[in-house]
């Protein structure tokens, strides 16, 4: 992955077959920015680039597995994180959310807009003015009656 990866591009690991995966997949292929999308469904990542992708995180590899999704796991499971790249390996729809990764920063997103943090967009393209002029707090209508 890090040999793929080039200076504002971003990174994309998710697995396919999930309305969520969709949305991702439609929005990284309409953004006006370079990516590379991961499908781990066709292309999964070796186990140390899952360590390393948990380790840049800061959580444990449970944490991006959708236990709901596997009947292996109950509230009482405890897996080693080398078990944890196993079940992922052999379940990759049981990824929960995506890894998105531009240069050194990473996040770990259960919602597609999330997505928005990686491209600058501020506000949904509104000119911001509370900075640069003063709110209107006065009468606009001759007719407003205020209790």
């Amino acid at each position: 992955m890090e040999s793929q990866t080039i200076q504002n591009q971003i990174t994309c690991i998710y697995a396919s077959g999930s309305k969520f995966s969709d949305q991702v997949q439609a929005f990284l292929e309409s953004a006006d920015k370079a990516t590379l999308k991961i499908d781990i469904c066709k292309t999964m990542p070796s186990d140390t680039q899952w360590h390393d992708i948990a380790e840049r995180l800061n959580i444990s590899l449970k944490m991006l597995i959708d236990t709901q999704k596997l009947k292996l796991f109950d509230q009482t499971s405890d897996f080693d994180e080398e078990s944890l790249v196993k079940i992922l390996a052999n379940h990759p729809e049981a990824l929960k959310g995506a890894i998105v990764m531009e240069g050194e920063r990473i996040s770990h997103i259960l919602r597609y807009t999330q997505l928005l943090e990686f491209y600058n967009v501020d506000s949904a393209g509104l000119t911001k003015t509370m900075h640069s002029e003063e709110p209107v707090t006065q009468r606009q209508t001759g007719d407003e009656r205020f209790l």
